[in-house]
């Protein structure tokens, strides 16, 4: 087993922070999501433990999915 940990700098600014915390929840057995606010800009920490091949297939599917509702609040706000 090993524990991956990937870290999203997305640049938007804290006050969104909140906008993607709603999907936090039923997350799969062993990730952990965290949403930080480091100088002023808005940092998000996935942990997975991996024990299965197939557990990176759904860290990456966890992943675009994130990055795809950043992509929509980034052209909210524009």
């Amino acid at each position: 087993m090993k524990k991956l940990r990937v870290e999203l700098e997305c640049g938007l600014p804290c006050e969104y922070i909140n906008a993607l915390r709603p999907d936090d929840v039923d997350l799969p057995e062993g990730m952990e999501i965290s949403h930080v606010c480091e100088a002023g800009r808005w940092k998000l920490y996935i942990t997975y433990r991996v024990e299965r091949p197939e557990d990176l297939l759904t860290l990456k599917n966890t992943l675009d999915e994130v990055v795809r509702s950043l992509q929509l609040i980034e052209k909210a706000i524009r």
